[in-house]
């Protein structure tokens, strides 16, 4: 009797230091009005590295939400940062979804982006419907996030990235001082903050102009600027 209290313990001993504290994780279920529907696992820990997990097997699935792994879709995702992964999805014939949310942990809240200009907190029973085009995938609507969705519309220019927020629909141009041709011009395709790199560009001052919009706008930036360093 003792030795076989002896290998229990052991065992116990074994599944604790196995056992994975979870910085974030989230079972998310998306179903269809036509009763389909598919569950998403998502896990971040410290002890886990870069992003891995369970192909999700698309054969056969009328509707599914995974996580890209790449062009991988993962029905089971985790990293220790799941920060913009982004997440596919596939639609039946319904264009009406609901996701819900269950056995969460950790410590940070993740957040969906809905490039619909929402965002859905991954809390524990959190409940969500939001409309999609029927018989699609969609691989470019949803990204992974640690905080809402920002609600007011603003432009930040920070490490010669400009980044624009709520600006779906908006042509970016960004002309050195001067010139008359852009150096760089971009579309912005939804409301999520919008990245345009300027690391490429030359030292100097920049006229961003946005158009587009109801009330074009204009701002002066100054492109890797010169840096006096404080002894």
């Amino acid at each position: 009797m003792k030795k076989i209290v002896l290998m229990l313990l052991g065992v116990a001993a074994t599944i604790n230091v196995m056992a994975v504290t979870y910085t974030a994780k989230a079972k998310v279920t998306i179903s269809s009005t036509s009763g389909y529907e598919c569950e998403l696992t998502l896990r971040q820990a410290d002890t886990y590295g870069a992003l891995s997990g369970t192909e999700m097997y698309m054969s056969g699935m009328e509707v599914a939400l995974y996580a890209l792994n790449g062009t991988t879709p993962l029905q089971i995702a985790k990293a220790s940062d799941l920060t913009d992964v982004k997440l596919g999805l596939k639609t039946d014939a319904t264009t009406s979804y609901t996701i819900t949310v269950s056995a969460v942990e950790g410590t940070e809240t993740l957040y969906i982006w809905d490039a619909d200009s929402a965002s859905y907190a991954l809390t524990a029973g959190a409940s969500y419907t939001f409309a999609a085009a029927a018989n699609a995938t969609d691989e470019a609507r949803f990204v992974i996030k640690k905080a809402p969705l920002p609600t007011a519309q603003g432009i930040c220019f920070n490490y010669n990235i400009l980044t624009l927020t709520k600006y779906a629909g908006a042509t970016v141009e960004v002309f050195a001082d001067g010139a008359a041709t852009a150096a760089v011009t971009a579309n912005v395709p939804s409301d999520l903050p919008f990245d345009v790199d300027l690391n490429a560009q030359a030292s100097g001052k920049y006229k961003v102009v946005v158009s587009g919009i109801a009330t074009p706008e204009e701002y002066i930036i100054d492109v890797k600027p010169a840096v006096t360093v404080v002894p």
